[in-house]
This record gives structure tokens, C-alpha cells and sequence, in this order.
């Protein structure tokens, strides 16, 4: 082995003289075998070292760009991510504001609800679920380490909020129904009553009478519309029917104007024989028998029309109520009222007496509706069906 490495050694790097002519003069210079190898290793190594320099160089410059390349992809889907985490968050808002407009009819509805429908049944829920991160800060670029990818996509998912809009939408479809049916069998008991007394008429005027303009304001507080379903407004439409119905029946005689104890029906409405004469006649209205001096009260708001002494009726008080309604007592010891007084329901307006033409004491109750006579017991019965 020895021996080829010398044959090569010599071969390759026999000593060499260099011929060097300066100044007319020739001078020569004897390469030793040994500087040959010396410079031939200085020129391998440097050029190994060149090399491999030049390829960590390109090594590390694929590597940056390798880097910057996924920096901007992650960016890209971090950016991609923000946009659609604000996507959802605006949706999630505008989810927020349509079940906030519900629960804000829901709520009016509910105090607004007349005394005959229960409220008990509906069940408000006042904690509504804020989106997920309400605000924008609060988003975060995703850590590098994958489980915490992981964990932020878990917060990410609207999977709670959206069950919890699912619910309470379902929770308002289910009041509002329950609503919608409540006022529907109300406002057919309160129309079979007016039918069953006869008095459409005054119903009539009611309507008529609260479709003019009347002394109402108050600030300005109304429901984006835009936000809650045409379905829910048609419900509150039929609410406010109602309650102009339910104030129509606090405006009419509902009750006999006497104590309930303390009286007792003598002479029915319609015909019967004259207690005079015995001859057949027609009664306009009721007899109300009781003890001398028994209190009679308004059966409802009413202004006086006439108190004083009128023929057969004796002392005599005629009311004005709304909606064409007229109320007549005969009969009475004493008036307490005087014309073109302002009463209301269960005042006292007289006593029970017997002046007139009359056999005994008792009180002659009269209703009318737009000047003629109807049966006061059937108004009074209609109306305690819906009472």
C-alpha cells in the first residue's frame, strides 16, 4: 500500500523548477514535491469548503423561504378565521336582537294581558346567551401547538348559542301560540255574550266611537318590527282587539243595581197583568223588591240625564252610559245625585222607596239601548258568563 502511495506521490507530484525572467536576467525556482501537495490540499480544502458553504447557504435559504412561505399561509387562514369569526359573530348579534325584540313583545303582551286570561302559564326568560367573543379583541391568532388549535376551535364552535337560540325561539313560538289561543276563545265568548244580550248596536258604537282620534300621547317607545315575525304582530293585532272589547264590557251595566242579598225579583221584564188594574200590560223592566231605604247603586260610569219626581216612576233617576246605553230607576225615597252629575260604578245614587205608582217598596230597573227597552236580567246574565 505503502508503495502505491509513493508511486502516486511521485508520479502526480515530481519536483518541478520554475524558469523566471526578470530584468534580463533568468532565475529558476525548484518546486519540492512536498509544497505541490501542500497547495494542491489548500486548493481540495478550500474548494470542499466552498461547496459545502454554497450548499448550506442554498440549505438555509429554502429553509427562510420554506418559513415566510408558511407564515403567509398561516396568516392567510388566520385572516380567513378572524373574517369568519366575524361573520358569526354578526350573525349571532343579529340573533341576539330579534329574540331581544320577542322577549320585549312578549313581555308587553303579557302586561297587557286583560284580568281574564291567566299570565301565570308563560314562563319569560331574562338571561339571554351573549355571543361568543362580543368583542372583537378578545380573538386571538391560533397558538402554533395543536392541541391548543384544537381547544380554540372547540371555543369556536356556536354549538351552545346555537342550541340556545334553537330553544328560546321554540319557547316564544309556544307563547305566543298559547296567546294567540287565549285571545281567540276570549273575544268568541265576549261576541256570543253581545250577541246573547242583543246589544250589537252598542257594540257597534263602541267601535265607532274608539277608532276616532282621543287625547292619548306618551314618548316614543316602539318594537323594531323588522325583527320580529309578521305571525307574532298579527297575535298582538288581536290583543289590542280584545282589550278594546274588554273595555266596552267595563262600560256597560253589568251588574243589577242593588246589593245581592238584598233584594229579590217581584216583576219580571215583558208582559204581565197590571198590579193596578189586573189588566194585561207590558213591563219595560225589572222590579227589585227589598227593605225600605236599601242603597242603589251605579251599575256603571254614567252621567245624570234626570233626577226628580216623573209621573208613574215617582222619584225618578235617568244615567247616561256610553254606547248608546240608558239606565231608569223608579220608584226611589230618596235621589243623592243631581242632573248633569258625573258618577261612577257603585256609587250610591238613591234609597229603595215606594212613591209613585207603586204597591210596596221595591225599585223599577229599566235598560235601554239607543231608546228602546231591553230585558236588564239578560244583559246581566250575558255578561256574567264572560266576567
Amino acid at each position: 500500500m505503502s508503495v502505491f502511495i509513493k508511486s502516486f506521490y511521485h508520479k502526480f507530484f515530481p519536483a518541478r523548477q520554475l524558469l523566471i525572467r526578470q530584468n534580463g536576467e533568468v532565475k529558476h525556482v525548484v518546486l519540492a514535491s512536498w509544497f505541490q501537495l501542500l497547495v494542491a490540499l489548500l486548493i481540495l480544502v478550500t474548494f470542499t469548503w466552498l461547496s459545502i458553504s454554497s450548499f448550506r447557504v442554498y440549505t438555509q435559504t429554502n429553509k427562510i423561504s420554506d418559513i415566510k412561505q408558511n407564515q403567509i399561509t398561516e396568516q392567510t387562514l388566520w385572516q380567513q378565521k378572524v373574517s369568519e369569526q366575524q361573520a358569526l359573530q354578526a350573525t349571532q348579534l343579529e340573533q341576539l336582537a330579534i329574540l331581544e325584540q320577542k322577549q320585549a313583545l312578549l313581555q308587553s303582551m303579557i302586561e297587557s294581558l286583560p284580568a281574564s286570561i291567566s299570565k301565570d302559564v308563560i314562563k319569560l326568560d331574562t338571561e339571554l346567551d351573549v355571543p361568543i367573543n362580543e368583542n372583537g379583541n378578545e380573538f386571538h391568532e391560533p397558538l402554533v401547538d395543536e392541541n391548543q388549535k384544537g381547544k380554540q376551535a372547540q371555543l369556536i364552535a356556536p354549538i351552545t348559542f346555537a342550541t340556545r337560540v334553537a330553544n328560546l325561539n321554540n319557547h316564544y313560538e309556544q307563547s305566543f301560540t298559547y296567546l294567540d289561543n287565549q285571545i281567540s276563545e276570549r273575544h268568541q265568548a265576549i261576541l256570543a255574550m253581545v250577541k246573547g244580550a242583543g246589544i250589537e248596536s252598542a257594540l257597534e258604537q263602541h267601535l265607532i266611537l274608539s277608532a276616532q282620534t282621543t287625547a292619548q300621547g306618551g314618548p316614543l317607545d316602539i318594537f323594531n318590527e323588522t325583527k320580529i315575525p309578521s305571525h307574532f304582530l298579527a297575535i298582538v293585532d288581536k290583543l289590542l282587539i280584545l282589550n278594546n272589547l274588554e273595555n266596552f264590557l267595563t262600560e256597560l251595566p253589568n251588574t243589577l243595581p242593588l246589593a245581592k242579598a238584598k233584594y229579590y225579583i217581584s216583576s219580571n221584564f215583558g208582559l204581565r197583568k197590571d198590579p193596578m188594574n189586573s189588566n194585561h200590560a207590558f213591563h219595560k223592566g225589572i222590579d227589585l223588591a227589598g227593605w225600605h231605604k236599601t242603597e242603589i247603586f251605579a251599575p256603571a260610569d254614567a252621567v245624570v240625564l234626570r233626577a226628580g219626581r216623573n209621573g208613574g216612576y215617582g222619584n225618578f233617576i235617568e244615567l247616561e252610559h256610553k254606547n248608546g246605553l240608558v239606565t231608569r230607576f223608579g220608584h226611589l225615597n230618596k235621589i243623592k245625585v243631581k242632573k248633569g252629575q258625573s258618577i261612577t260604578k257603585h256609587d250610591v245614587i238613591g234609597l229603595m222607596g215606594s212613591t209613585g205608582r207603586s204597591t210596596g217598596t221595591h225599585l223599577h230597573y229599566e235598560v235601554l239601548l239607543n231608546g228602546k227597552q231591553v230585558n236588564p236580567l239578560k244583559i246581566t246574565k250575558a255578561l256574567s258568563r264572560v266576567w
